[in-house]
C-alpha cells in the first residue's frame, strides 16, 4: 500500500464531520437570527414600558424626550433631549413651573432580563449630562411636592450617578435669587419604592462641586456670591475658595428702604474649611464636624443711626443660636487675618464715624447651640487684633450653654495711641483726642437679661482732649467744655504711680432690651472708663 493510498480519508468519516459543521453553522445562525428578533422585541418593549409610564403621568407633570436607544448586548440605555416640566394648579394667579432640560442620560449596566423578571432594579452608573433646571421659588416656598410617580420596580441599587455641567437657577416673577454651576457625584444610591410612607433614599457617598454660585437673601438685600466649593462625603470635608456678601442697593438705601436701622453687610471671605464634617448629617439639619477654619476675611459693616431703631426686643447671642433650625455641634472653629471696620452714620451730624480693626484673629471652642448632658458650660471665644492700627486688644468671652448664667467678658487695650481714634471720635461723638497714649485698659464684667457688672483699670499719659461744637461741620472747638474737660474730669496722667483704686472704674449697666448685644457690651466698657473719672458722668455718651 502506497503512502498516498494510507493517507486518503474514509468516505463515512468526511461525511460525518461534514453534517456536524452543517449543524454547528446552522445552530450559529439561528441563535444569530434569534438574538437579532430578541434585541428588537426587547428594544420595542422597553420603548414601549417607557411610554406607557409617561403616559401614565399626572397631568401636572410632562416628561418628553427626543430618541431613546437600548442596547441588550452593552446592557445600556441612552435617552437624548430629555425635558421634565411641573406646573401643578395653586392658588396664585399667575402660572408657576419647574423645568429641566437633560442633554443626555446614559444607564449603564442594566440587567433587562432582571427587570422583567422581578421588581429590583439594578445598576452599575446613570450618568446625566447638561442638566438645567430652572426652578419656581413659588412652589419651593409652598413646598409643593412632586406628584407620586408609580415605578415600574420596588427597590433600586445604582453603584454611581454623576451630574455634569450642572445648572440650576430659580426665580421669583423676572427676578432670579439663584444662580448655579457645577456638578454632582453619588455613590452606592439605594432606593426602596414601596408606595408608602416608609419609602427611603440612601446615599453611601457624595461629592458637590460648585464652580460659581450666587444667592439673593431673602428680605436681606444681600447676595452670596461663592466660588470653587467642593463638599465630598468620604474626605468628610468642605472646601471654598471664596465666599463674598454685597449689599443689593447702595448702604443708605436699604435702611431708608426698610425705615429702620440695619446692619449693612460687605464681606469677603477666602480659604473656608469645614474638616470632620458629617456630610450625610446636613440632610437632618444637623452641622457637625471637627474644625472650621476661615484664613483671611474682610469685612464692613455699615449701620444709619439716623433711622429709627427696629422695634422689639433684641435676642441675646445664645438665645439666637438656638433658635436656628440647624442642630450646630463643631469641637472648633477658627478665624484668621481679619480686617473689619464699623461705619456708623451718626443721629446728628453730616459725617460718617468708622472704627477699624487690623489683623484680627480669634477662635471659638466648642460651637453648640442645642447642649445635651456632658457639654461644657460655656462657649469660649478669644479674639486679639490693632485697634485702629494702633497697639493691641484682646478679650475672652464666655456664652453660657445653660440657661440663666451670665456672659463673661474679659480682656486689655495696650499701647493704644488715642488720636488713631479720631475720626470715630469726631464724627460720633464729637470729641477731639489731641494727644494721649493708653499704656493699658483692662476689662472684667458679667452680663445678664438685666445688668452688667464689673470693672475696668487703665493707665494713660498725656491725654488731651477737645470738645467739638455740636452744630458745627467744621472741627471747631468748644472752648468751654474744653476746658472744663481739660481741668476738672480727665486727669492728663494716671499712671501706676497711682493706687489701682484711683485708676479703677466701675461696670454698673443696666441693660436696654431693645438695643443689640454689640451695643450692650460696648455700653458697658464705656460705663465703666467713664466712672473712672470723679466727675466721668458728665461725659457725653
Amino acid at each position: 500500500m502506497t503512502w498516498h493510498q494510507q493517507s486518503r480519508p474514509k468516505p463515512a468519516t468526511s461525511k460525518r464531520i461534514s453534517r456536524i459543521g452543517r449543524v454547528l453553522l446552522y445552530s450559529i445562525g439561528a441563535l444569530t437570527v434569534l438574538l437579532i428578533v430578541g434585541y428588537f422585541i426587547a428594544n420595542s418593549m422597553i420603548r414601549k414600558k417607557v411610554d406607557e409610564a409617561l403616559q401614565a403621568l399626572p397631568p401636572s407633570m410632562k416628561v418628553t424626550y427626543s430618541s431613546l436607544h437600548p442596547n441588550l448586548l452593552s446592557r445600556s440605555l441612552v435617552i437624548d433631549g430629555l425635558e421634565i416640566l411641573f406646573a401643578p394648579e395653586t392658588d396664585s394667579k399667575q402660572p408657576h413651573r419647574h423645568e429641566i432640560s437633560i442633554d443626555r442620560v446614559t444607564l449603564g449596566g442594566i440587567h433587562f432580563f432582571a427587570i422583567l423578571r422581578s421588581h429590583h432594579l439594578d445598576l452599575h452608573s446613570i450618568r446625566v449630562e447638561s442638566v438645567n433646571a430652572n426652578l419656581d421659588e413659588y412652589l419651593l416656598e409652598k413646598n409643593i411636592p412632586l406628584p407620586k410617580i408609580q415605578a415600574p420596580f420596588t427597590d433600586a441599587l445604582i453603584d454611581r450617578v454623576e451630574l455634569t455641567n450642572l445648572t440650576v437657577t430659580t426665580h421669583k416673577g423676572e427676578k432670579n435669587n439663584l444662580s448655579l454651576d457645577g456638578g454632582l457625584e453619588l455613590d452606592s444610591v439605594h432606593i426602596t419604592n414601596h408606595g408608602g410612607p416608609g419609602d427611603t433614599v440612601q446615599i453611601g457617598g457624595i461629592r458637590f462641586l460648585v464652580k460659581n454660585m450666587r444667592y439673593t437673601i431673602p428680605d436681606a438685600d444681600e447676595a452670596v456670591h461663592v466660588s470653587n466649593l467642593e463638599l465630598d462625603s468620604k474626605k468628610r470635608l468642605l472646601r471654598l475658595d471664596t465666599l463674598r456678601i454685597t449689599p443689593t442697593m447702595a448702604q443708605e438705601e436699604i435702611g431708608r428702604v426698610k425705615g429702620q436701622q440695619v446692619d449693612v453687610v460687605e464681606a469677603t471671605s477666602e480659604g473656608i474649611a469645614i474638616e470632620g464634617l458629617e456630610v450625610m448629617a446636613l440632610m437632618q439639619h444637623r452641622l457637625t464636624a471637627d474644625l472650621i477654619s476661615v484664613r483671611h476675611n474682610s469685612i464692613h459693616v455699615f449701620r444709619d443711626r439716623r433711622l429709627p431703631l427696629a422695634p422689639g426686643e433684641k435676642a441675646m447671642p445664645m438665645e439666637s443660636l438656638k433658635t436656628l433650625s440647624m442642630t450646630l455641634r463643631v469641637k472648633k472653629v477658627k478665624i484668621g487675618s481679619t480686617f473689619f471696620a464699623y461705619e456708623e452714620f451718626p443721629r446728628k451730624g453730616d459725617k460718617t464715624g468708622v472704627m477699624k480693626i487690623y489683623r484680627l484673629t480669634g477662635a471659638m471652642e466648642p460651637l453648640i447651640n442645642k447642649p445635651v448632658e456632658g457639654d461644657p458650660a460655656y462657649i469660649t471665644m478669644t479674639t486679639e487684633g490693632s485697634l485702629m492700627n494702633s497697639g493691641t486688644v484682646s478679650a475672652t468671652t464666655k456664652m453660657p450653654l445653660r440657661k440663666g448664667d451670665p456672659y463673661k467678658v474679659d480682656g486689655a487695650f495696650h499701647e493704644l495711641d488715642v488720636t488713631k481714634l479720631n475720626d470715630p471720635a469726631e464724627n460720633l461723638g464729637k470729641l477731639h483726642l489731641e494727644s494721649g497714649m493708653l499704656n493699658s485698659l483692662t476689662f472684667q464684667f458679667e452680663m445678664t437679661n438685666e445688668k452688667a457688672t464689673g470693672k475696668i483699670v487703665g493707665e494713660y499719659h498725656n491725654l488731651i482732649v477737645d470738645k467739638l461744637k455740636e452744630n458745627s461741620n467744621d472741627v471747631k472747638v468748644d472752648k468751654t467744655k474744653s476746658f472744663a474737660l481739660k481741668k476738672f474730669i480727665i486727669p492728663k496722667d494716671k499712671d501706676k504711680s497711682l493706687p489701682e483704686k484711683d485708676r479703677t472704674g466701675k461696670v454698673e449697666n443696666k441693660r436696654v432690651p431693645e438695643r443689640y448685644f454689640s451695643y450692650y457690651l460696648l455700653h458697658s466698657l464705656l460705663v465703666g472708663v467713664k466712672s473712672s473719672f470723679k466727675l466721668g458722668f458728665l461725659l457725653p455718651g
